[in-house]
């Protein structure tokens, strides 16, 4: 991990933040729908797990 850099100058700040790399809306886009894709996974997965008398006692 690198180490945090604080900057004091207005002009060394907005230098930093204007170059950061920017998210194409391609890559937005793909990631959007891999958080839905994980999202709806667990989901199903939560439903399937639990019934309608509550969580399903598993045997060990």
């Amino acid at each position: 991990m690198k180490p945090a850099i604080c900057l004091t100058d207005p002009q060394a700040m907005r230098k930093a933040r204007l170059s950061q790399p920017r998210a194409t809306l391609r890559q937005l886009l793909r990631q959007e729908e891999e958080l839905r894709c994980a999202a709806e996974k667990f989901s199903a997965s939560a439903r399937n797990a639990t019934s309608s008398h509550g969580p399903k006692k598993t045997v060990a």
